[in-house]
């Protein structure tokens, strides 16, 4: 048999052989279906639902439908890109509620209250989810409002209202707002690690922690960031990242040193600024200076001359510095006191130096 008759005899058997494929595939045992699991998100349970006003509790509002409790497994098919941003800050769940104004037929309201593990982490997702147009009004521990919004932090809670349609604009919301937050626990103040900025030029309201990256960058993630007005007018932005240790101070910084030197140029490094650092300018990402002190890793970016960015960042290391001062001489005195209850009064931290 020639090739071609070969090659025209396998096309004709062809179909018969699929013909059996297919008889026993209906012969075989079918699969089960993979059910499809329904979640009824009012009938989950949160914290947060006991911030929520019922029926006419807030004043001049109503309650319309049971409140949702969106798991933190759920809140990027709630959120889309935004609950992969809050995935960053560990939130736990998110409790939803939508009003209706019984001033306006067309007032409505939507409260989200998104729950974090701790309040920095709140203050976090609170803190970026600001814009330049944002505008701050009074409400602990920190609130702002948009167009359409207002955003609360207050302790590990960030509360998100969003609505129209009401004949006071956002007044009506803040109201809304401030029955919701009345029960909450309030925070004890900013997180710890802002102490260390210069208080001086320090823009109002800058302060925000960054989880996922800072200046654009991922290996800046974990940033406590501020805002300064400089002496002609423009701004410097600055960081500090607590890293695990020194090792990892150091590697942080150095990521950041090699993208100025693919993309910029170093500078002179500042005298006596640090435990080591690196100044250095780029078209697009403006001056920069940074430094390591301790597992701490600082840095300052702005377009102005070197000099006043270098100046706030001497200003920080100066309050970094202070405050570890403070640290030993408060251990110092918690020693003092411990080996004066067993001892004949000369401090043990004393006799340790001798």
């Amino acid at each position: 048999m020639t090739e071609a008759r070969r090659i025209a005899a396998a096309l004709l058997l062809l179909p018969l052989l699929l013909s059996c494929d297919r008889d026993r595939d209906r012969n075989a045992a079918p699969r089960p279906a993979v059910p499809h699991e329904e979640v009824n998100f009012t009938s989950l349970d949160s914290p947060s639902l006991q911030f929520l006003p019922r029926g006419q509790e807030a004043p001049r509002w109503q309650l319309q439908e049971d409140p949702l409790v969106i798991p933190a497994q759920q809140l990027v098919s709630y959120l889309d890109r935004e609950g992969a941003r809050f995935a960053h800050y560990d939130a736990l769940d998110v409790t939803s509620g939508k009003y209706q104004s019984l001033d306006a037929q067309d007032g409505f309201a939507l409260v989200e209250i998104f729950r974090f593990p701790d309040f920095v982490k709140a203050f976090g997702a609170w803190s970026t989810s600001k814009t330049d147009s944002s505008k701050p009004f009074d409400l602990a521990n920190g609130a702002f409002e948009n167009q359409h919004s207002l955003h609360l932090w207050r302790g590990p809670f960030y509360v998100r209202v969003t609505g129209g349609g009401t004949p006071d604009g956002h007044e009506a919301l803040k109201r809304l707002l401030l029955t919701v937050s009345e029960k909450m626990p309030a925070a004890p103040g900013l997180p710890a690690v802002f102490a260390f900025f210069p208080t001086a030029n320090r823009i109002p309201s800058s302060e925000r922690y960054a989880a996922e990256s800072a200046f654009g960058q991922r290996f800046l993630a974990n940033s406590f960031m501020a805002s300064f007005t400089l002496a002609d007018g423009q701004k410097a932005d600055g960081l500090i990242i607590p890293a695990a240790d020194k090792t990892a101070a150091a590697k942080i910084l150095d990521a950041y040193r090699t993208l100025f030197v693919h993309n910029g140029k170093l500078l002179d490094p500042v005298p006596n600024l640090g435990e080591e650092n690196f100044t250095a300018e780029d078209r697009y990402m403006g001056r920069a200076v940074a430094f390591r002190l301790d597992r701490f890793v600082i840095a300052f970016n702005g377009f102005d001359d070197r000099q006043p960015i270098v100046d706030i960042a001497g200003a920080t290391e100066q309050r970094i510095i202070g405050s570890i001062r403070k640290q030993l001489v408060n251990a110092d005195k918690q020693a003092d006191n411990s080996d004066r209850a067993t001892n004949d009064g000369t401090p043990g931290w004393v006799t340790k130096r001798q």
